[in-house]
């Protein structure tokens, strides 16, 4: 996102994404102290203005994060965006790896790991989540948070997501209610700014196919604004 935690778990609605861009290596830059408390001061204020529309960021989180529980390591955050995700399980001593496509979207994560003051639990990765470099059945936890609905395919990067999901590891996948979209779209549109859904995909059309690609849906739920899909991966 454009802004250090913006107080809502859109973790890549202000992104500006180059899908050209030729992916390489990610070496964060260090924030200074100013630029960590302009970020704490930043999140507080995008914080209450949600909350103004309707949309607790913080409640949100913890629910679907909750949703996975309990949860084992390693674990796998694809779309970081602005980090919130992977902040989340790292405040709980998790240690996380996670990846974007987007160097711009990684710096603000690692910013906002900072001055939450986790961002020693936390491995930032320049990858395409389309094309995962790692080892088939790596990760016990995959979580994809408010990045369905951006993407113009979803099924190729389930099927990578599943290919280095463990036996009995966890896929999470969550996304915004109808009624969350619209408290987002509101207020971006009252900063002047607009929110796109991309290909428009929804949690329903995850459950759809999900046994396809190994895996069996265990929970499905929503609360706060945000719909939750829990995912075991099928042992063979």
């Amino acid at each position: 996102m454009s802004e250090t935690m913006n107080g809502y778990m859109g973790d890549m609605d202000d992104i500006d994404r180059d899908e050209t861009m030729e992916l390489q290596g990610f070496v964060p830059k260090e924030p200074s102290s100013e630029e960590l408390e302009k970020s704490r001061q930043r999140y507080r204020e995008r914080l209450e203005l949600y909350k103004k529309f309707g949309y607790d960021r913080e409640k949100a989180i913890e629910f679907v994060v909750d949703s996975a529980e309990p949860i084992e390591e390693p674990v796998l955050d694809v779309g970081t965006g602005s980090g919130l995700t992977a902040v989340e399980l790292a405040r709980r001593g998790h240690h996380v790896t996670s990846v974007d496509i987007s160097d711009d979207a990684l710096q603000t994560a690692y910013v906002n790991a900072k001055a939450a003051q986790v961002a020693d639990r936390i491995a930032f990765k320049l990858i395409d989540g389309m094309s995962l470099p790692f080892e088939a059945r790596h990760f016990k936890l995959v979580a994809m948070v408010n990045v369905l609905h951006h993407l113009e395919e979803f099924v190729p990067l389930l099927r990578e997501i599943s290919r280095v999901l463990s036996p009995e590891g966890k896929l999470l996948v969550a996304d915004f209610t109808e009624e969350g979209f619209d408290i987002i779209e509101r207020v971006l549109r009252s900063e002047g700014n607009d929110h796109s859904r991309g290909g428009g995909h929804t949690i329903d059309d995850v459950a759809e196919v999900i046994h396809k690609h190994g895996m069996q849906c265990k929970l499905r739920d929503a609360r706060f604004h945000e719909q939750v899909l829990v995912a075991l991966k099928v042992s063979h």
